[in-house]
């Protein structure tokens, strides 16, 4: 099993931040899984399954190592920047779905990352998670117990996602009026955090380019269907109004 490496800190935050591929995509990342189901070419049960991985075990690390150096090419956009200045300055909880590591880089202190992290590697010997940076993976050893049965610290279809215990638990910490929620670059079609956040009494922010089928308007109090970094800067003069 994963190792839970957040606790919520002993605060009640009043905003937050969920993110999906939406805000990184303007950095140059891909979005992955394109309108026809495939990522980058290869199919989903090839590069992303858990109960396939290991047969196409060179495969998957090849996919991955090149999303990784990719990954140190690119720089936080405008969007992350806000967020990061954001949740330095207020108690906020920021959740992403993004593996990517640009809100870390652009200034975040905590980040949960619901389905892992590109920069990370897991031994599945012995459950060691460790930092590989943006190098790519050659079959290194685990240091600590000698397995190569390595990787890659994503979430895969078919795999259980511990994080988002992790993140009902903040949606349950939004209460009250004061409290703002922010949707910011997901359809809401792998994560539904349209139900999750339906019945909380925040104020509700929704940031995409268009509309999705998946997140009923009627839920939000503001939208913004445009490009992330031109949103966020909208976004954080309400953060500023509403929490000072």
């Amino acid at each position: 099993m994963y190792i839970q490496r957040y606790e919520f800190a002993d605060k009640k935050p009043k905003i937050l931040i969920f993110t999906g591929a939406g805000i990184s995509a303007e950095s140059g990342i891909s979005t992955f899984r394109d309108s026809n189901g495939l990522w980058e070419d290869h199919k989903i049960s090839e590069v992303c399954n858990i109960d396939t991985w290991q047969k196409n075990f060179d495969l998957v690390h090849k996919f991955y190592n090149k999303r990784r150096t990719q990954l140190k090419e690119v720089e936080p956009n405008k969007a992350h920047k806000i967020i990061a200045e954001i949740s330095n300055k207020f108690d906020t909880f920021v959740f992403t779905q993004n593996v990517d590591d640009l809100l870390e880089r652009a200034g975040c202190k905590e980040v949960h990352h619901l389905h892992g992290e590109l920069t990370k590697m897991r031994c599945m010997g012995c459950n060691n998670i460790y930092e590989i940076g943006y190098n790519e993976y050659l079959g290194e050893a685990c240091e600590k117990c000698g397995s190569t049965n390595i990787k890659p610290y994503i979430v895969f279809f078919g795999e259980s996602a511990p994080e988002y215990s992790m993140l009902n638990r903040g949606i349950d910490y939004m209460r009250g009026s004061d409290t703002t929620i922010i949707v910011s670059g997901t359809m809401g079609n792998v994560i539904d955090i349209n139900s999750k956040i339906a019945n909380k009494n925040s104020y509700k922010i929704l940031n995409n380019l268009e509309h999705s089928m998946f997140l009923n308007e009627d839920n939000f109090d503001k939208i913004l269907y445009e490009k992330a970094t031109i949103a966020w800067p909208k976004i954080k003069q309400i953060i500023e109004e509403r929490h000072g």
